[in-house]
Formats: C-alpha cells, structure tokens, sequence
C-alpha cells in the first residue's frame, strides 16, 4: 500500500463518509463502520517525494466528529468548523492515554469538568494554576495519585500550555514512558501562534510535540493558520468539513467610533430582544468599560444584567464598575448576565450553552484589538447552539502606514532569514565558548547583543517581539516561530484587512452573507467624557497600586529578594508597574532603595521619561574605570574639567561635537550605529550635569539626577545591553 502510494504525483484525496468507501482508517483514526462496510486503512501514506499526504474528510451535514472516527487522527488536523467535538471526542475515548494542551486555564477547566460530570469521579485530570476550587498548583503526588488510580483504565490529562514540561517531568520521573504511551493533543494551535507574543512560553508545547512518535501527536484547530515552522508543514494533514459549511449572516457595521457604535447596538438590542443575551467580544477592558459608562449615562441599568469574562488581573478594576463580577457563567458554561463582553482570554474553546446576539469589535485606536476573519469565526463558534445573529463593528485609520514589503510572505521571509542568521550565529557563538572559555565574557555580551537586536514589530503601537528563542529541552537557538506567526498576522491586518474600508466586506463576503451598515459621527457627537473619566481613574489606581507598592518592594529587597516571592508579585501588575518592578529589581543592589523606588515611581507612566531616569542610575553607578564610562569621560575630558570647573569657557561642547563624540562611544561599545541626534543628546543629559550658556551646553558635573552615592558599583563584566535602556527597534 504504502509503496504503491510514493508514486503518486500528488497525494491529496477526498474521502465522502456519506458513501461507501474501501478505506477503514486514517492516520490512526477509525471510521465509523456502517452496515457491515469493511474499509482498508490509509495510514501513513506518502506523495512521490516522500512527503506526508493531505487528505479531506467530507462528513454528512451537522454530524459531530465523532461520530465518523473514534479517535482524533494524528498530525494536523483542521476541523474548519467550531463545535466539531475533536477535543471532546479525545477525551471520552477510551482507545488510549492523552494529553489534551489547551491555550488557557478557563479551557482546560471547564474541558476537565464537563469530562468528570459525564464520566464521574477522577475520569480527566486538571494541571494548571488555581481556579475555582482548585486553591493551589497541582502538587506531584496528586499527578501520582491519579496515575494509580484504577478507576480510569485510560489517563486523561487537561493541561494548561505553561504546565506542560511539569506534567512530562513528573511522568518521565515515575518511569512513564511519555513519548509511546500518551498521545499528545495541542488543541487550539492557532490561538497559541497569536498569544505566544505575550506568553513566550506557549512555544515550548512544540518542543515536546515533537519529542512524541509521529502517530502519537496532533495539533488541531477550526481555524488554522499558516505555520513558519517548517517541520509543522511537514506533518500529516487532515481536513474535515461538511457538504455544506455554515454561511453565517453578519451584520457588519463600518464606524468612525466603535464604542459609541457598540452602544447604540445594544441599546436597540435590549428594546427590541428584551428577553434574549447579548455577547460582546472586544479585547479592551477600556473600550468595555467606556460602553458601560456610556450605557449608564443613556439611564440603562448596567450593574446588575451586565457581566464581563477577562483575566483575573483586571478583576479589581471592572469592580468599580459592575457589582458582581464572579457569577458571569456557571460551571455548565450558561451565562449569567443578560449582557456578557469577554476579551481575548474567552475568544477560543469555551464553549457557552446559550443563543446569544454577538457583538464582535476591532478598533485601530488599539489595534491589539484587530480581528481576523479566522478570528471572528473562532468567537462566532463560541455559543455552541449558534447565535441569535452577529454583528462586527470595525474602524479603519484615516491613513494607512506603508510597508517596505510587498506582502505578508515576503515579510515572513524577512522575518525567518533574520531569525536562521541570528539563531545560527549564537550557537555558533556558543559553541566557540565550550571550547574556548576564555571566550566567556564574549558570549555575555553577543548574547545581549542578540536579544536586544532580534526583536521585530509591525508599527510602533506595537511592543517588539522576540524572533529567536532557545529550545526549553535541549537550549539550542532557534526561530521563534510562533511568534513570527504572530507578527505575519498582525502585519496583514495593519496592512491589509484594516488598511481599507472594503476589505474587511471583500473578506467575510467570501464564506458568509454580509449586509453592510455604516454607523458615522461627527466629532461634536461623539462623546470623550467617559473614556478620558476611565483613563484618569486608571492612572489614579495605578499610583494607589504604586503607593502600596512601596514598602512591599523594599521589604522584598531588604528580606532577601526572594525570586518566587518577585514573580508572583510582578504577575499581578499591570505592564507599566510591571516595567516599574523590573528596573526596581535590576537597580537596587546599587542604589539607595527608598530613593530608586521614589524616582521609579515618579517616572515610570512615560516610557521615554523612565528610560532617561535608568540611564542616568546606571551611569552614575559604574566604577570610573569601567570601560564604557571611563570612554565616555575621557572623550568629553571631563577630569580636566572637573580639575577646572568655574574658570572661563571649560566645559563648553557644541551640539554637533557633542553628538559625534556619542556616537563614537555607541559604535565602538555597544555596535550601535542606528542612534538619532535626539536620542544621543539625551544619553549625554543622562551622563552629565549640565546648564546652557551662550547657545552651547557647559559641563558642570556629573550625577544630573543628585543621587546619593552608590551602595555598591556595577561589575564590568556586566552587559550594557543588559543595563541600559534603549528606544524601541523594529521593523
């Protein structure tokens, strides 16, 4: 069979299971027998060239996955419809042990969940963080425990992404053959592509994927995206669909102002469907809490019908909004809110047992709200017993940024030929290093040097994003290929999708029936108050949170700057106290902490502000001899100034001296050609005190900021890349 298959042009087939067929099995899974039909098997078959084969599943119209296989295939599999029932159709079987990878805890719980409540008892086995009843991490004799119970003959783990290497150690510790015994399902693989940008460590699912035998895996998802992975493309794929995909009837609103848009919808909604729920999905807890405020100013009573599925990090603050924000779906995923938005934690694989009217929005105010169409059918397929009707509400910036591609390809090439460069020339690096350890400090630099460059991002809203990564089990650089995807799909909906009015219409009108509505005010109708209220109270909560902050911090510092203790504080941060805490962290072994944390604090709601204040603390906590600073000093000769302060003329630098002698400190020590004169000349205000005098700036000391003397100095074995901050760099 097999070798009869290598010489095939081109090892595509559809199979109908609505008819008889020869075939029995694909990829592991099988068919469904019907009336005694017996099938052959079509497992593992290879095109001419040696390549896994793609095949097409047609199934008969609204039948369930399982329903026609008994098991979910191996290798890719692309269900093209949301509600299929592969995931559920891999837990219940009970053919073999699993482990079911899900993007996030809320999934991996209610999967874990629904699966006991039909089994009983310890049938499915959650790993994650605490949720719910689940008060602590998942300690290792409970994993044992489940392992020796009998009363599942066939193990089923739910597994949050970032526990997965703490689930296969505890196995592999206990003698479980992992990689031949468990068949690992990633479920949801495109949402993992997208969110690895922010959760980094997404990606190590795959270096696990492929440690498991080519049969005993599967990446799944209703909307599959391209893969830069190479070896991903190279697996075995499966595709199902029904004779007839499902058209969905959208209606989709074009906007000048999303929020104000969203409100009026509602508001008719809630008049015309009194009785019936309303879903919102919109990745901005801002944008939410804007419409609620908008709401209420309309005299409609939002706190006790409206409810909102984000992150628990944000719980605090939709507090002051809403009175009750814990009952919003109960643990038979039926919403408890006539009126539910959720964010992008709740875009994938929860599944809502209520007909709702879907409000789905994307804003190019905060293009982190941005949709693609995949994206929209994910959140489409999210009530399982279809929606009420569908709305997108969409806006476009009135002028498009240029790209120096001429597509998303040739930026994905761009972006996996940067990675391949920088990936190789690290672990050549490293390798030099074994070899040579006299090269050590080498590798602290390169290694710096690396991570600070091999970053990329589409537009400078955007965070940059790390392109190479290291493999979790073997440490070997590589590309960081979901984020790469990350960055296509983002690149494609700055522009492309959202780069004009009519394709977003152009895309839908595709698969779906779309009636186009356009929803446009003035600037005078259009009402700010709200939002500009939400945006003071944030920065009014952020300083409460920086203030309480405070002596937490310094107890950490002063009580052993325990790790654990930091990240979990950290955690719970939101991105700008976040990067408050990580330049607390890095400075105060040098600097007096009351004074570092009162200086942090004072700059830190201003990136550029904050980035000048740490310069400036580095700087004036390196020994003289270090051989950045005792560069820069000598350049700009400050000991014959200093020897001299307050006699005529010393001291005095023109703009362009000035800029010149900085840019030969950044290219000589950091390899830093890319710096503008702005930029350059606030690194200079950061080194030195100055004051102007007839056009021209004059030296007058050093320490700009007046802090006190340092606790200790910086080692000089210390990266700069690793001290320093820069502007953001990117594509």
């Amino acid at each position: 069979m097999e070798e009869t298959a290598r010489t095939l042009e081109d090892a595509n087939y559809e199979l109908d299971s609505e008819y008889e067929s020869v075939f029995k099995m694909l990829n592991g899974a099988n068919f469904t027998n019907r009336d005694g039909i017996e099938f052959a098997g079509l497992d593992g078959v290879y095109d001419d060239k040696g390549e896994n084969a793609s095949w097409l599943v047609r199934i008969r119209q609204d039948q369930k996955i399982g329903e026609v296989m008994d098991r979910v295939p191996f290798g890719i599999l692309n269900k093209t419809i949301t509600g299929l029932g592969a995931t559920t159709l891999e837990i219940m079987n009970k053919e073999r042990n699993s482990i079911i990878v899900v993007p996030t805890k809320s999934l991996a719980y209610s999967k874990y969940k629904s699966a006991n409540a039909k089994k009983g008892g310890q049938y499915a086995f959650y790993v994650g963080s605490p949720i719910k009843e689940i008060k602590s991490n998942v300690a290792p004799n409970q994993i044992l425990s489940y392992l020796s119970n009998s009363g599942a003959t066939k193990k089923k783990f739910l597994v949050v992404a970032d526990s997965l290497p703490f689930l296969i150690d505890i196995l592999l510790k206990n003698n479980v053959d992992v990689y031949h015994e468990y068949f690992l399902m990633v479920d949801e693989i495109d949402t993992m592509q997208a969110d690895s940008a922010y959760r980094p460590k997404l990606e190590n699912v795959m270096d696990y994927y492929f440690k498991f035998d080519r049969k005993q895996r599967s990446a799944v998802s209703a909307t599959i995206n391209d893969f830069s992975n190479p070896d991903l493309e190279l697996e075995s794929r499966v595709t199902t669909c029904w004779k007839e995909n499902p058209r969905r009837k959208i209606d989709l609103v074009y906007t000048s102002h999303v929020d104000d848009a969203a409100k009026e919808l509602i508001k008719r909604k809630l008049d015309d469907c009194p009785n019936d729920k309303i879903l919102v999905a919109y990745n901005s807890l801002d944008g939410i809490l804007n419409i609620l405020s908008l709401l209420k100013k309309d005299n409609v009573a939002v706190n006790s019908d409206f409810g909102i599925l984000c992150s628990e990090r944000s719980n605090d603050k939709i507090k002051e909004y809403l009175d009750d924000t814990d009952n919003v779906i109960d643990d038979e995923a039926r919403l408890q809110k006539k009126i539910v938005f959720m964010t992008c934690a709740y875009f994938a694989g929860i599944d809502i047992q209520d007909q709702c009217h879907l409000l789905t929005i994307s804003s190019h105010l905060q293009p982190f709200t941005y949709l693609s169409a995949q994206r929209m059918a994910q959140i489409a397929g999210r009530c399982r017993d279809g929606n009420l009707s569908e709305t997108i509400i969409y806006d476009i910036p009135q002028q498009s940024f240029r790209s120096e591609f001429k597509n998303k390809y040739e930026y994905q090439a761009s972006l996996i030929s940067r990675a391949k460069a920088y990936a190789d020339f690290l672990n050549s690096t490293k390798d030099a290093v074994i070899h040579n350890p006299e090269l050590k400090e080498l590798e602290r630099f390169i290694d710096s040097f690396v991570d600070f460059i091999a970053k990329s991002k589409v537009d400078n809203s955007d965070y940059p994003i790390k392109i190479i990564r290291q493999n979790c089990l073997d440490r070997t650089f590589m590309p960081a290929y979901f984020n790469i995807d990350a960055l296509v799909e983002k690149w494609e909906l700055v522009h492309d999708l959202y780069s004009d009015r009519q394709r977003l219409e152009d895309e839908l009108k595709k698969q779906h029936d779309v009636n186009v509505i356009e929803y446009c005010m003035t600037i005078e109708e259009h009402d700010v108050s709200c939002i500009e209220e939400i945006k003071g109270r944030n920065a009014e909560r952020r300083a409460e949170n920086v203030d309480r902050l405070r002596p937490i911090l310094l107890d950490w510092h002063n009580n052993g700057r325990n790790e654990a203790q930091y990240n979990e504080l950290f955690r719970e941060q939101d991105k700008k106290v976040q990067d408050l805490c990580t330049e607390f962290k890095k400075l105060s072994p040098y600097v007096d902490v009351e004074t570092l944390f009162d200086g942090l604090a004072e700059k830190y709601q201003d990136k550029r502000t904050l980035r000048n204040y740490v310069n400036a603390v580095i700087f004036h906590v390196m020994p003289d001899d270090h051989a950045f600073k005792a560069d820069v000093l000598a350049k700009f000769h400050y000991h014959d100034i200093a020897a001299h302060l307050g006699e005529r003329g010393i001291g005095k630098i023109s703009r362009e001296e000035k800029i010149e002698k900085m840019k030969e400190v950044f290219r000589v020590h950091l390899r830093r050609t890319d710096m503008d004169e702005n930029t350059l000349s606030e690194y200079f205000s950061c080194f030195f005190k100055t004051r102007r005098s007839g056009g021209v700036d004059k030296i007058t000391g050093l320490n700009p900021l007046g802090l006190p003397a340092p606790v200790q100095y910086i080692s000089s074995d210390m990266s700069l890349f690793d001290l320093f901050l820069f502007p953001q760099v990117g594509q």
